[in-house]
């Protein structure tokens, strides 16, 4: 005989398979193991069954009315905290979401240099509806055709079939790539619809704000490693850093984590012997700042971080960069 009746084990099943949960009595409970009574011997065998298969009740099975609802469920799952797409796609860049500025085939070219420049773009997609892309004009088409004697109005005349159209879903080091290959790339939604340009400009700004913060908490650490260089003796540094009675490994100032810093410049006594010129409160209020935003950073969150932050790090870098000159 199993230890639980069959429809019990696929209860079980789809609570693990499916994470769901359903509502039963601690009575039904009992009798999927051919229990009548919360004995503790018969409690002894569901919680084994409970905890091996990793489910719970709420409220606990065992306390309240035999006949009164209780949820059997999966116990709680650790899930991150932000379910977001692992991958950095084509679709998060400003550019592939923006209104396009278009030319209809039919167009003249005076009305394509006009855009372009009243726009500041390199580029127009030359289009008949917004599914469909007749080609695009740029300066090179317009110059190379003015230098081999054209002399038409019209911008079919000065139109290249030479464009790329990437997938929105695109992951973003593939479509860099095609991107500098290309110098831009349309952008198409899962309807057909073009939904933006993407260009090496485009491409340069998002590799500023995804790097930009590393470069910065670099610049910062760098800094704060040299204010504590030779300025502790080893063994004090392995003393105030321990967790409870375990001593860490440390050899060098770069062996210190960013909490360490800021424990360390937050000790008055080691505050004294650093001399420094500046305010305790404010600095390690700022320093901690710093810390927050280290964390987000190097949990890779997908939402980045916020221009308060990097306003925070890049004045932080700067602080330092001025008084480490005195």
């Amino acid at each position: 005989m199993s230890i639980v009746k069959e429809e019990f084990a696929e209860l079980v099943n789809e609570i693990k398979e499916n994470d769901k949960e359903f509502e039963i009595t601690p009575r039904t409970l009992l009798d999927a193991f051919w229990c009548e009574k919360r004995t503790s011997g018969n409690q002894a065998r569901v919680d084994q069954y409970l905890f091996e298969n990793q489910l719970e009740t709420e409220p606990d099975y065992r306390n309240g009315w035999f006949d009164g609802d209780i949820i059997l469920r999966h116990r709680k799952r650790a899930k991150a905290k932000n379910e977001s797409d692992p991958i950095q796609r084509l679709k998060l860049l400003p550019a592939a979401n923006k209104e396009l500025v278009t030319v209809q085939k039919e167009s003249t070219l005076k009305e394509a240099i006009t855009l372009m420049m009243l726009n500041n773009y390199s580029q127009l997609p030359v289009m008949s509806s917004t599914r469909n892309v007749y080609g695009v004009v740029n300066w090179d088409t317009i110059g190379f055709a003015l230098a081999n004697g054209c002399k038409s109005d019209d911008i079919k005349d000065y139109t290249s079939k030479y464009y790329a159209i990437l997938d929105y879903d695109t992951p973003l080091l593939e479509a860099i790539s095609v991107i500098i290959e290309k110098e831009f790339a349309l952008v198409q939604k899962n309807d057909k619809t073009i939904s933006g340009i993407v260009t090496l400009a485009d491409i340069s700004t998002q590799f500023i704000t995804v790097t930009e913060p590393f470069l910065l908490l670099e610049q910062i650490e760098k800094h704060l490693r040299q204010i504590l260089d030779s300025k502790f003796l080893v063994d004090d540094l392995r003393e105030f850093c321990k967790i409870g009675d375990i001593e860490r490994d440390i050899e060098f100032i770069d062996d210190l984590a960013f909490g360490d810093y800021l424990q360390i410049f937050s000790n008055p006594d080691y505050w004294e012997k650093l001399n420094l010129s500046f305010e305790r409160s404010h600095f390690i209020k700022m320093l901690d700042k710093v810390r927050i935003i280290r964390n987000d950073i190097m949990h890779f969150d997908p939402e980045g971080i916020t221009k308060e932050q990097r306003e925070d790090l890049t004045k932080m870098a700067k602080f330092l960069m001025l008084t480490r000159k005195f």
